[in-house]
């Protein structure tokens, strides 16, 4: 078995050596590793086209869902750095954690859309918003699903999520791929 020393490579190793096993389901919907690390892929050349690198932000709002883990390892397999928002939150929390992130990509979940224009003229940092049900599967099925090769370290940032701010403004709490 592969060494897995990072967030990229929980889906580079089993996406080859469990390809066929089931990795998500969710309700009627599922996922194999290999359909997994396909669309991660994708995800990965999408967000890189966004003009998303190495250590980037890229912001999620929703609830739980496949979506978030071909967002999640498609960040991971360029070197970028997820950003969890906590969709309980009002719109100018979200707003503040999205431009204090300085993510460049915002995923939101149909739910959320109401929110999105509510701050969307205020992000100062958003390039790219993709809403999931919209344009998300023609734009993922826009690039391939080639793995763009990029190496993590351990000490690289993978997951960025936002204290309660019970003393003030949320702060960022930043996840190595050594604390996964």
């Amino acid at each position: 078995m592969g060494a897995i020393r990072t967030v990229a490579d929980i889906i580079r190793v089993h996406g080859v050596e469990k390809a066929d096993s089931a990795a998500l389901i969710a309700g009627q919907r599922s996922l194999t590793w290999g359909d997994l690390y396909g669309r991660a892929c994708r995800m990965a050349n999408l967000l890189r086209s966004a003009g998303v690198g190495s250590q980037d932000r890229v912001a999620f709002l929703d609830k739980n869902g496949i979506e978030h883990f071909e967002v999640f390892y498609g960040a991971a397999l360029i070197n970028a750095v997820i950003v969890d928002v906590n969709w309980r939150l009002a719109a100018p929390e979200v707003e503040f954690i999205v431009n204090d992130s300085q993510a460049k990509v915002l995923v939101v979940g149909p739910d959320f859309v109401p929110v999105l224009e509510a701050i969307r003229p205020n992000l100062t940092s958003v390039n790219r918003v993709l809403v999931i049900g919209d344009d998300y599967e023609s734009e993922l099925a826009a690039h391939p699903a080639d793995d763009p090769g990029v190496v993590q370290a351990a000490d690289d940032v993978a997951f960025q999520v936002y204290s309660s701010g019970t003393t003030g403004r949320p702060k960022g709490v930043m996840l190595t791929n050594s604390n996964f």
